[in-house]
């Protein structure tokens, strides 16, 4: 795909994604500014425009280190850093509980990217559960395997085929772009990508070489 077209789709997904919070945002700016509404409404309007703030700013430093330029590098990752970037990320999201596997701090900023972009995919199947992302070192080379436990923890068609690369026959929805765009980065960072299913749950295993240092 054209690296124009696959930006589009990209640059399409973050709107969609910090689409409902904004909303939110101006609803609760509604309430606050109208001098009709109680004391008690007053008070939700300040309370949900917080949820809404703490949303939208969760949603965009995950999607700047996972979509955009600053984790194109090889440079070893902050752990600490990246791990506060998944627990508010997680915090916003009332259907899905975090568990942090990380086991290893050998873990490049592109390859924190391609784990992150991994996570995006597996919240939808681990809604009213838990995705436990996990990293460690195994037979000298990189395992990241992200599972999802949840009500409907199954993979889409439509992510099954994006995640071989293939251009679903209705055209790309916002389901296709986030594996299609992951299997991308998994290839140009040399990591083979397998959706898996386990007991239980769904998972996503990329396994690739460990950093150089």
């Amino acid at each position: 795909m054209e690296s124009s077209k696959l930006a589009a789709y990209v640059a399409s997904r973050i709107c969609h994604d910090v689409a409902s919070p904004l909303t939110s945002l101006l609803q609760s700016c509604e309430l606050l500014f109208d001098d009709s509404m109680g004391p008690a409404m007053k008070v939700e309007g300040e309370k949900s425009l917080r949820a809404g703030l703490a949303t939208l700013e969760a949603k965009l430093r995950f999607m700047r280190y996972a979509l955009g330029s600053q984790a194109l590098n090889d440079n070893l990752c902050n752990i600490g850093e990246a791990k506060d970037l998944f627990v508010k990320l997680f915090a916003t999201n009332s259907r899905t509980q975090l568990d942090w596997q990380v086991e290893t701090n050998r873990i490049s900023n592109r390859q924190m990217r391609l784990l992150m972009n991994i996570t995006l995919i597996m919240i939808d199947p681990a809604a009213r559960g838990t995705c436990k992302v996990g990293a460690r070192e195994q037979g000298g080379k990189l395992v990241f395997d992200v599972e999802a436990l949840g009500q409907f923890s199954n993979f889409k068609s439509e992510v099954l085929d994006a995640l071989k690369g293939n251009e679903p026959g209705g055209g790309w929805g916002g389901g296709a772009v986030q594996p299609y765009f992951t299997s991308v980065l998994a290839h140009e960072s040399g990591f083979t990508l397998e959706p898996r299913m386990v007991p239980q749950a769904a998972a996503l295993v990329a396994v690739g070489e460990l950093p150089a240092y």
